[in-house]
């Protein structure tokens, strides 16, 4: 994520909290960067070739249709100004993690080979909650080529409990080299 994504996002976000629209504010975001990267609109609002008038007008309508607040109309004019809606999907999710981790909650995604029973998804949540001392909310990915076993990212950082990496440790220590 670019340094230019983390300063709109903080200023995104310190303004919403001063305004107390910090949920609608974000709501409003995943929106915005889910349009932007749909591939029919997304090329046409960060091309260089659109004149910058064109681009702002057709930013001033994305405001009015959506209804955004008048927070992000502006928001969205100046990153039309300064050719930088590419950076909307970078701003959205940095502003999502300032607003989780406000609210004292972090996202995790598990991924595992097979889908995972109730008990062994609160299992997970759990164990991470204790961890990090924070709500957490989990998005669950299959992950076939796993074998087995559970693959979670939070924060950056991976904790690999899978098949494939126990088989590759196995197999490395069995004979010095990466077998899989």
């Amino acid at each position: 994520m670019s340094m230019v994504a983390r300063r709109y996002a903080k200023a995104v976000f310190a303004l919403a909290s001063d305004e107390r629209t910090l949920e609608e504010t974000a709501r409003q975001l995943e929106q915005l960067a889910a349009l932007v990267q749909d591939p029919t609109i997304g090329p046409v609002l960060r091309s260089p070739l659109l004149a910058p008038s064109r681009r702002r007008a057709l930013t001033q309508l994305l405001a009015k249709e959506l209804a955004l607040s008048d927070l992000l109309s502006r928001f969205l004019g100046v990153l039309s100004d300064q050719q930088r809606l590419g950076e909307l999907a970078a701003v959205a999710d940095h502003f999502q993690h300032l607003y989780d981790e406000a609210l004292g909650r972090v996202r995790i995604t598990v991924r595992t080979a097979r889908p995972l029973e109730a008990a062994q998804q609160e299992q997970i949540v759990g164990a991470f909650a204790r961890l990090t001392g924070k709500q957490v909310l989990p998005t669950v990915a299959l992950e076939p080529e796993l074998l087995g076993g559970v693959l979670v990212e939070i924060e950056g950082k991976v904790y690999d409990g899978s098949v494939r990496t126990q088989l590759q440790r196995l197999a490395k220590e069995l004979t010095g080299t990466s077998a899989l």
